[in-house]
Order: C-alpha cells, then sequence, then structure tokens
C-alpha cells in the first residue's frame, strides 16, 4: 500500500494573536486572528510539522498557545 502524501496548513489562533483594527469612526475594535505558521506536506499532520520545522527553524523556538493543522486541497486564488 503506498503512502499518501497530505498538503496540511498550520494556523495559530489564541491570546498570541490578537490585534485591533480601525474602525470607520475612527475607534480600535480588538479582535481574536488566527496567523498562519505555514504550510508543508507529509503523512498526517505531525510528519508535515516536522517538514515545516525543518524548512523554517525558527519554529523551533516559538512558543505556540493553540497550533492547529487543517488538510488542504489545490489553492484556489480568488
Amino acid at each position: 500500500m503506498e503512502k499518501q502524501i497530505k498538503n496540511y496548513i498550520f494556523y495559530e489562533i489564541g491570546s498570541s494573536c490578537r490585534t485591533e483594527f480601525l474602525m470607520k469612526g475612527k475607534e480600535f475594535q480588538s479582535t481574536e486572528d488566527a496567523v498562519v505558521i505555514g504550510i508543508a506536506k507529509g503523512e498526517n499532520p505531525k510528519d508535515a510539522f516536522k517538514e515545516l520545522k525543518m524548512e523554517s527553524p525558527w519554529l523551533r523556538n516559538y512558543l505556540f498557545d493553540n497550533l492547529i493543522a487543517r488538510e488542504t486541497g489545490e489553492a484556489v486564488y480568488i
């Protein structure tokens, strides 16, 4: 049986991903955002994340609050 390689997108949500947006009334509104960490291939999310860390060594020192991996398909640009 051949191993299936999949694409995964990794993103973080939580207290380390807060920002403010300027509203039309010139006031700032606090939001909770998602930060894309990267996209990598692997048989599963853990293998793909190992690959991503090899491609982006700075991730080894990064403290994640809430890291999420999602399987992706072909990119669709709008």
